[in-house]
């Protein structure tokens, strides 16, 4: 039988990787490099809270709060580790991969993996178009506008379900499966309510300066990332 090693053995402590600290509780009025690393997570995510700094002032109050409804977070704020954890920090402080997660999509009918990151309303969007768009939200916010997303990035499953549907005449207009923008992860529909409403207004007042366009006549609740 082997002998139990000593947990105080300096030996056996040397060889445990070190435990990091969790990132801290910021609020308005930190300083330091947690709100610099705050502050570069925000703008990757797409909320804008200015140049990193590492002053936690009004802007980045601002942006967090953005962030946090957009993430169905209390928008207090206060960045804990709920916060930290939307943003793609754990709260044992090692950063996650970051960047959204690979999935099956499909361009033109070419199958191809791709990478999507979160929207509101827990839509998935590749994720440069999902930068985008969260900055689209977030200014949107600023302006007294909720954007919501009635669809994203769709899998196999949900185009040829939503095909067969159109096809038996039960559903709405749906491009052949592997053929959607949306299984590419750069098609959006948002609930804009008709082309009278204030939604579809600002839509069509700001939505190409962030890169989206509306590419169906019939349609106006879709938009495409087309930078």
């Amino acid at each position: 039988m082997l002998p139990k090693s000593d947990p105080h053995d300096p030996a056996v402590s040397a060889s445990r990787p070190a435990a990091r600290a969790a990132p801290p509780t910021l609020r308005r009025g930190a300083k330091g490099p947690s709100v610099v690393t705050l502050q570069k997570k925000l703008a990757a995510a797409g909320f804008s809270p200015g140049a990193a700094d590492g002053e936690f002032g009004d802007r980045t109050l601002s942006a967090v709060k953005d962030f946090q409804h957009a993430k169905g977070l209390t928008p207090d704020g206060e960045v804990g580790s709920k916060t930290w954890g939307a943003l793609g920090r754990k709260v044992g402080g090692r950063p996650s991969s970051g960047g959204g997660h690979s999935v099956s999509g499909y361009v033109k009918g070419v199958p191809r993996r791709i990478t999507v990151s979160s929207v509101p309303n827990g839509k998935d969007l590749r994720s440069d178009a999902a930068v985008a768009y969260n900055r689209m939200y977030a200014a949107a916010r600023s302006g007294g506008i909720t954007l919501k997303v009635n669809s994203g990035f769709r899998t196999m499953s949900e185009q040829q379900a939503l095909y067969k549907a159109y096809k038996n005449g039960t559903g709405n207009l749906a491009a052949r499966p592997g053929f959607s923008n949306h299984q590419g992860g750069i098609a959006v529909d948002v609930d804009v309510g008709g082309t009278g409403t204030s939604t579809y207004k600002w839509m069509a007042a700001h939505a190409k300066s962030f890169g989206f366009v509306r590419t169906e006549p019939s349609e106006p609740w879709h938009w495409e990332f087309k930078p």
